[in-house]
């Protein structure tokens, strides 16, 4: 592989990725569940980072032993009450993100948002970005599988029009690194409230403030030559 060989594309996870958005979410099941009756350990919280809103609105149906909800009713209520949160102030990113972000679009390197959070929340937040960011958003109300499943990373390649194994993922969650696993894109984890552990093709930074598009092709090098 030549030394100088790069990602054919990037693909972003969102929530605790590219902006911390995380604590949005945590107020929106917590207004849920005391709705439901139910006092949450915030800690146990962290359980439901990166997976879909169907998937997490179903386990909090499950702490509140709700079986008369419908999971995809629940899941449009938490979703509406994040929006209600993010929508009313600036987005927060997270530490070196945007200056990733920015590197790899001067080096005319497309990019995609690959996220269980709904299309209307990405694209309010990707209006605080210049323009033409994102060559593509995959929200989770847009996949009929979310994260742990392959198809949000499978379809996040394919807008792009490159192969899975010749981009690389950003994510911060365990649901979101297995899901790219699956769907064979080499990623890198970038840890904010869950503990991350490397794989054979994942490789884990703690933080993305220095990493440019040249430090994050030379990982991706590692990771397509393991």
């Amino acid at each position: 592989m030549p030394v100088d060989a790069a990602p054919a594309a990037l693909l972003w996870d969102f929530d605790g990725t590219l902006a911390d958005t995380e604590p949005s979410w945590r107020i929106a099941e917590r207004r849920f569940l005391a709705e439901l009756g139910v006092e949450v350990d915030p800690a146990r919280q962290t359980e439901l980072i990166g997976l879909s809103t169907e998937a997490s609105a179903a386990r909090m149906l499950g702490w509140a032993g709700r079986d008369d909800f419908d999971p995809v009713a629940a899941g449009a209520l938490v979703e509406g009450y994040a929006f209600e949160v993010i929508s009313s102030e600036p987005v927060p990113f997270r530490p070196g993100a945007r200056e990733l972000l920015a590197d790899a679009r001067a080096a005319g390197v497309p990019c995609a948002l690959v996220s269980a959070s709904s299309t209307r929340i990405l694209r309010r937040a990707t209006r605080e970005l210049p323009e033409g960011s994102f060559d593509a958003v995959i929200g989770g109300d847009t996949v009929t599988h979310g994260k742990p499943h392959p198809e949000p990373y499978l379809r996040g390649a394919a807008a792009l029009g490159v192969e899975p194994g010749a981009c690389l993922a950003l994510e911060d969650s365990r649901p979101g690194l297995a899901s790219a696993e699956a769907a064979g894109v080499p990623s890198l984890g970038i840890p904010f409230a869950q503990e991350l552990a490397p794989g054979e093709r994942q490789r884990i930074v703690r933080t993305l403030d220095g990493v440019g598009f040249a430090e994050a092709s030379a990982l991706w090098r590692e990771l397509t030559d393991a």
